[in-house]
């Protein structure tokens, strides 16, 4: 649904430019045809990411021109209509054109200065009810959706491991999504992963983008940097006598090439043999199937994927809607808790972000308030 939205904006803002320009009527449509296609042009160069940094900045933000001043065209449009229609003189738009390209562009440049800046540490409580006491506190550092491409400079992920790192985190887990081309494309990008360091250990399960890549070179690569991937099945982490499950994920998308042939999420494969009453937590990189996954005894699901809509207001909208409500922040489904990480990083497809900034997220585990001892 993103990408619809997103190929209709880059369509109307060209057209809608093409078609008021104070030309000649015959040359506008192809003014118009013209612009259209050098903006997908810019789209395409932008999905496959082929390009160096240098370029794809600058690229992105003649994109991010065009999607945002698509609802400022839109509303010109029909200004212009209603006076078409009551037979109104219609004034040149050459003035409206540049006042809303220069606001658009304004707006497309602090969405991606927004979106280009490594993510801060957000401190996320969670309340689990069958919480072992050798677990209260137990801190998980939860990193998804880096989306590392060659538009990411070379601190971008240093940061993140430092900002990770120092949180002195019990755990840490990666929610998918970690690169937009294969490992070996941007090895001087992703090494820094192996410098992530938890006292029980870094574990992952893979997001859409690891499929698109080529999951098994990427699962190759993670194991490499010490980082375990779970695939349907769980690693048990042992505190003080208590237990806690870790369980992950295959990326659940059957009607996607990539993952034909594929392993599918199997949870009754996954928690088989963990021991019984000890707390849950899933990595699972889409929300979407939360509600199937809460009929499982699971304390808390990990999720990200939705970028948190990237834009708050109609684009966020959206994207909960395609994720059957689920964009971004802390769910209770069905007696489960589910976190949606609105990810630590950008994707190359569209580098922006207003009013859901990124997030490298500090999951502390903590028992109820009845469940702990009172003191007298």
């Amino acid at each position: 649904m993103w990408i619809i939205v997103l190929l209709l904006a880059l369509a109307y803002a060209p057209c809608s430019i093409g078609l008021s320009l104070p030309v000649g009527r015959r040359i506008r449509p192809f003014i118009a045809l013209g612009l259209f296609f050098l903006s997908i042009g810019v789209q395409v160069v932008l999905f496959t990411g082929i390009l160096p940094r240098a370029a794809l900045l600058p690229a992105a933000w003649c994109s991010g021109v065009l999607v945002f001043s698509t609802p400022f065209f839109f509303l010109r449009d029909m200004a212009l209509l209603v006076m078409h229609l009551k037979k109104r003189r219609i004034p040149n738009q050459k003035y409206s054109i540049a006042v809303i390209l220069a606001l658009s562009g304004a707006l497309a440049l602090w969405g991606e200065i927004s979106a280009v800046r490594p993510p801060a540490v957000k401190p996320v409580t969670v309340t689990v009810r069958n919480l072992p006491d050798a677990f209260d506190g137990f801190r998980i550092v939860y990193i998804t959706d880096t989306h590392i491409s060659r538009t990411s400079s070379k601190l971008y992920l240093w940061t993140i491991v430092c900002r990770a790192n120092a949180v002195h985190p019990d755990l840490i887990l990666l929610g998918g999504d970690l690169g937009d081309l294969k490992p070996d494309e941007i090895r001087p990008h992703m090494h820094q992963l192996g410098d992530l360091h938890a006292k029980y250990g870094v574990y992952s399960s893979p997001g859409n983008h690891e499929y698109f890549r080529g999951l098994d070179e990427w699962i190759a690569f993670l194991d490499s940097a010490g980082i375990e991937t779970l695939l349907n099945r769980h690693v048990v982490i042992e505190k003080d006598g208590a237990r806690l499950v870790v369980a992950g994920l295959p990326d659940d998308n059957k009607s996607s090439k990539w993952h034909a042939g594929r392993e599918t999420p199997d949870l009754d494969k996954t928690l088989a043999g963990a021991p019984e009453g000890a707390p849950v937590v899933l990595l699972s990189h889409q929300p979407r199937f939360a509600r199937d996954y809460a009929k499982y005894p699971i304390s808390l699901q990990l999720s990200g994927h939705t970028h948190g809509g990237m834009i708050a207001g109609l684009p966020a909208l959206l994207v909960k809607i395609a994720n059957k409500g689920f964009v971004s922040g802390m769910y209770q489904v069905d007696g489960m808790t589910l976190y949606v990480s609105s990810g630590a990083g950008l994707w190359n497809g569209f580098m922006f972000r207003l009013g859901v900034p990124s997030e490298i997220t500090e999951i502390i585990l903590r028992k109820p308030d009845e469940a702990k001892p009172q003191l007298q």
